[in-house]
């Protein structure tokens, strides 16, 4: 595989994977007797149409645009960047031929492959590259965060660009790697023609191509014969990717029980976001499997510290010292099995993980919160709170906050949405002071979602800016966790998301449906139809 060269950036980057893998439990323990044959893999059957039921709409399919998980899980089948993340997590080229990490990691340059095509037929060059980075830096919230330390991104010939970075990075290909609010590639007349908008065109160099959108029935992707795949055998989301299937079809069904009735007739073949209290049940459906993410995503009440009641901490600690945590996530979730409670900002399967600041979390201590409310001087103003009931675990948590907050004197104003209007709503501050939403799997903390300035919710601390950037310079693992440990520290202090705890992702799939790998990025190449 081509492989990043071990500069000093790079080793620490593979240092810090490796890390995340062992505490993940990948590590493999020596063998005590010889492994019995293995069954020959079946062959992949090429042809038919995958129809996969989401929880409804997508805001936007501009991957720079949204950090909305329903769009990445269109789009990653669309466009792709210039690193992809391997079962390891570690960022390997996928776009890129090769990088090589400069000046103790101040500056990146990036060697392109050779005759990748767009689905328009042009060939991906450098100043694709150039341009689309220089907007995902202007548009996306990791792209913003990355860019405070950009000084440059140029054009070197036909297939290389060099990255030049105010401060080291330890973080930079990773970010790249990611898959939420990508860094994705497009042609840059594409990026030209957006000017302060959103994309017009959807073309990217993906295994699959954009056919169409007919808003609430589907979007149409279909194999893209054109396509330029790697020679390394496929690796999370990294080597290889072969579309096997004709067609994808994204069908937006909202209702879980629409979905779930769906899969057990074959309507569907792929369905998104099962209620966890019926396990069981997909479990016995004849011609179908769960597919269960774990972990995958946290829940949280995201409360807007730019505009409105919620600029007031006070108010913030006084939600933050209420809330009971365990009766919303069983409302949510519905299965004791598919959630943890938890205070560390990241999953505990990550090497970030920390209970520094626990005693914040879940306080449960109603009368504290009314002596706050009493101090802040709170008469009884509404509290905008937005909410869709496309995602149970975001709507029914809601529920259950509201009678507790109401219990110590909050007025909860529950505004109900989808989920594509509560993502346009919560860009614009006036409008809301809480929303419910739920943060997913990222390897690298310092552009997440749950501490970014420039995320809905605006939570700018300079403290907190400050120790990012030292974390985004620093290379040794354990003093980016002692970093990271007092941002934990911070984000409880001033109480700007409240968590509420990790939740597990069920999906299903219909036992036709072949080569699907589970994990926390949903996509569809390497899959195919045994019967089509």
């Amino acid at each position: 595989m081509h492989r990043v060269p071990r500069a000093l950036g790079v080793a620490a980057l593979l240092a810090i994977a490796a890390w995340l893998a062992a505490s993940s439990g990948e590590a493999q323990a020596p063998a005590t007797k010889p492994a019995p044959t293995a069954k020959p893999a079946p062959a992949a059957k090429t042809g038919g149409v995958l129809r996969i039921a989401l929880i409804g709409e997508p805001p936007t399919l501009d991957a720079h645009a949204t950090t909305a998980v329903i769009t990445r899980e269109i789009v990653i089948n669309i466009y792709e960047g210039l690193f992809a993340l391997d079962a390891k997590y570690q960022p390997v080229p996928l776009l890129a031929e090769r990088a090589e990490a400069l000046d103790g990691g101040r500056r990146y340059v990036i060697h392109l492959r050779n005759s990748v095509k767009f689905h328009n037929g042009k060939t991906l060059g450098a100043p694709d590259v150039v341009a689309s980075l220089k907007r995902w830096g202007a548009t996306s919230s990791p792209g913003k965060s990355v860019f405070k330390n950009v000084e440059a991104v140029e054009a070197k010939g036909p297939l290389g660009v060099e990255i030049r970075l105010k401060e080291p990075s330890s973080s930079l290909l990773t970010i790249l790697a990611h898959v939420d609010s990508a860094a994705f590639i497009y042609p840059k007349e594409v990026v030209d023609a957006t000017g302060e908008g959103q994309l017009k065109e959807y073309v990217g160099t993906g295994p699959f191509k954009f056919v169409e959108h007919r808003p609430d029935r589907h979007i149409k992707l279909a194999r893209f014969d054109g396509y330029a795949a790697r020679s390394e055998p496929a690796s999370g989301l990294a080597g290889q990717r072969v579309a096997h299937v004709d067609e994808l079809l994204f069908l937006p069904v909202p209702d879980y029980a629409t979905r779930q009735a769906g899969i057990a007739t074959g309507e569907y073949q792929y369905i998104q976001q099962i209620k966890p209290d019926q396990y069981d049940r997909i479990k016995a459906t004849q011609g179908v499997e769960p597919v269960v993410v774990k972990p995958y995503g946290w829940a949280t009440v995201v409360l807007n510290t730019r505009q409105g009641l919620m600029t007031d901490k006070r108010l913030r600690q006084a939600i933050q010292a209420t809330l009971d945590v365990e009766p919303m996530m069983l409302a949510g979730l519905g299965h004791k099995d598919f959630y943890r409670l938890d205070p560390g900002i990241v999953f505990q399967e990550q090497p970030y993980h920390s209970r520094v600041a626990a005693a914040a979390y879940n306080q449960r201590d109603r009368d504290k919160a009314k002596r706050i409310l009493k101090d802040a001087g709170y008469a009884g103003q509404p509290v905008r709170w937005l909410v869709t009931t496309e995602y149970e675990h975001h709507y029914k948590p809601a529920l259950v906050a509201k009678s507790q907050l109401e219990e110590v004197g909050f007025k909860i104003d529950l505004q109900v949405a989808d989920w594509a209007t509560v993502v346009q709503r919560r860009a614009k501050p006036e409008l809301w002071d809480a929303f419910s939403t739920a943060f997913v799997f990222l390897p690298e903390p310092t552009v997440a979602a749950q501490v970014l300035c420039d995320w809905p919710g605006w939570w700018c601390h300079p403290d907190k800016e400050a120790l990012l950037q030292a974390m985004g310079r620093e290379f040794d693992l354990k003093k980016r966790v002692a970093i990271w440990e007092k941002v934990q520290t911070i984000f409880y202090a001033e109480a700007p998301r409240i968590r509420l705890g990790d939740y597990f992702r069920l999906d299903a799939r219909r036992k036709d449906v072949q080569g699907y790998e589970p994990g926390p990025y949903m996509h569809f190449w390497n899959v195919w139809l045994e019967r089509r």
